[in-house]
């Protein structure tokens, strides 16, 4: 039971979650499994440049991200040079709130003569410009001006370094990858006798499912499934991955009741694991997996799967998951790289594949890389003909679905007398090259219309947005239920039929009877032409 031991230092409820300076050496084999990352890196060069004493860095983020950790491994070398504070969320005292403390703490550091760091949320930041003491309203100011653009600050001698600028994921290679998810996964399962947890886990078997978890886990294959679930759940939901969260979640995949994989698609142990269950491979629907499905469950007798569930004895314990077909689909999944005997479970990969996540990924970066080539630029322009504008014309004429074939919109009913208007709303690639156009965060990326000569206000698209894009041009009937996207879909069209209503040519229809009214202002008239 000692590997369970070891990997309980990663849970969130343990007590070394949250570094301090009195627990900062407790943990070596959380010692053993730190990885310095880019925004650390960051940190201690601002450090080594930081020597005015009226100066403040400011490490900023959400709970959980790091703050704490970065602060303690750094603060014996630094802290001759400045003074730490290490959370602003917590006063330490009892008779005074955080706010009270930040006040002493900036009281006392502008009667010092050494510059100074502190580790906040940005939720403290917004709440101590709000309520914070006056005499310290400088600061006040600074975190009102960052709060607004995260760019700038009005006092230059205080500088931000956010952890949301350095995402766990990055584009790599045409690929969103995470070199920090990775380096925790094989720092925590490499065959490496310097490894604690690899050391630990080759001497015993006392725990035969945590001890086939590790060995699943130790799979490059099986990291990639993992690292692309998580991708799909910070697109999908908007999840910010946070170093304490990925810890969590890999002390639970390894030591939940059940295998990995059904610890991974299957468990409710959090917010965020039940977030994952939208992802489990036993819902996706496919005439291969309904079949295994009901095959399994009926006892259908497969001898190729039977071959399978002999060969893959060295994995798990077969009768563990026999009468489960959804933990077998779920393995499938995770294996799907792995060369297992007769490779049954290959058969099913192609059903994994996850097609609106790899055209999100493609779109993104298009939109990030996009400076002329004609090969790129048929790729955007295909996006925004058949799949952006034909979705935006689809949406505007749902009452009237005939008009978006003549690329018009539709404006209003008059007893039966459809009005409608010409829309000529193509890509503005132009302005998709402008560098405020480029995505800055993975989350989303930025459509740029036009209508006829005139640009539109850049789009924001997010996967959740062009799945309801795919969807409006298949058929699909918004509801309630995509609200947000809605919203954003509204604003668009009418920004669109706010700048046609004025023109010179509107159309109406009242069944198979058309005609055109024309403005012609240099004659002075107006005309019905049928």
């Amino acid at each position: 039971m000692i590997l369970r031991k070891m990997l309980d230092t990663l849970s969130r409820s343990s007590a070394h979650a949250v570094s301090t300076l009195d627990n900062r050496n407790s943990s070596a084999v959380k010692s053993y499994l730190y990885i310095e990352t880019e925004i650390e890196q960051t940190f201690k060069e601002m450090l080594q440049n930081t020597t005015q004493p009226d100066q403040i860095i400011f490490l900023c983020g959400s709970s959980g991200d790091g703050k704490s950790e970065i602060l303690a491994r750094n603060h014996e070398t630094f802290r001759d040079q400045l003074d730490f504070h290490f959370d602003a969320t917590h006063s330490f005292h009892r008779d005074k709130d955080a706010i009270a403390t930040l006040n002493d703490t900036f009281t006392q550091h502008k009667a010092s003569n050494k510059p100074m760091v502190v580790g906040i949320n940005t939720g403290m930041m917004f709440n101590y410009s709000d309520s914070g003491a006056d005499e310290h309203q400088d600061i006040k100011e600074t975190f009102r001006a960052y709060l607004g653009d995260k760019q700038s600050s009005p006092n230059a001698n205080h500088t931000f370094l956010n952890f949301e600028d350095y995402p766990k994921y990055k584009l790599i290679r045409d690929q969103f990858l995470s070199p920090f998810i990775k380096d925790l996964l094989t720092r925590l399962t490499i065959a490496d006798e310097k490894n604690p947890f690899f050391h630990v886990w080759m001497q015993e078997d006392s725990d035969p499912i945590l001890h086939s978890n590790f060995r699943m886990l130790q799979q490059e294959s099986v990291q990639d499934v993992i690292i692309n679930t998580l991708l799909k759940l910070r697109l999908k939901n908007d999840v910010f991955l946070t170093a304490r969260t990925i810890l969590d979640f890999v002390h639970h995949i390894l030591t939940g009741p059940n295998y990995l994989f059904d610890n991974l698609f299957a468990s409710e142990k959090t917010d965020l694991f039940k977030a994952l269950r939208q992802f489990d491979p036993c819902t996706v629907r496919s005439r291969e997996i309904d079949l295994f499905l009901i095959q399994s469950s009926l006892t259908f007798d497969d001898p190729e799967f039977q071959a399978f569930q002999d060969s893959v004895a060295e994995w798990i314990n077969p009768k563990d998951i026999a009468q489960k077909p959804g933990s077998w689909v779920r393995l499938f999944c995770l294996l799907q790289d792995i060369d297992i005997s007769n490779n049954f479970h290959q058969r099913f990969k192609d059903n994994f594949r996850s097609e609106l996540f790899e055209e999100y990924v493609r779109i993104w970066k298009l939109h990030t890389i996009y400076e002329g080539d004609s090969k790129e630029r048929k790729e955007l322009k295909n996006f925004y003909k058949k799949g952006l504008v034909s979705a935006l014309l689809g949406f505007a004429n749902r009452f009237a679905p005939s008009l978006s074939l003549k690329s018009q919109i539709f404006l209003n009913d008059y007893n039966g007398y459809q009005v409608s208007a010409k829309a000529e709303i193509r890509e503005s690639l132009k302005q998709v090259q402008q560098s405020e156009n480029r995505p800055a965060r993975l989350g989303y990326f930025n459509a740029c219309l036009k209508l006829g000569d005139e640009d539109l206000v850049p789009l924001p698209i997010s996967v959740n947005f062009l799945d309801l894009i795919r969807k409006i041009n298949r058929g699909y009937r918004p509801n309630r239920h995509d609200k947000n996207n809605i919203i954003i879909l509204e604003e668009v069209i009418e920004d669109i039929t706010s700048r046609i209503r004025n023109t010179d040519k509107l159309f109406i229809q009242k069944k198979d009877e058309s005609w055109a009214l024309i403005n012609d202002v240099d004659e002075d008239e107006i005309r019905v032409e049928r």
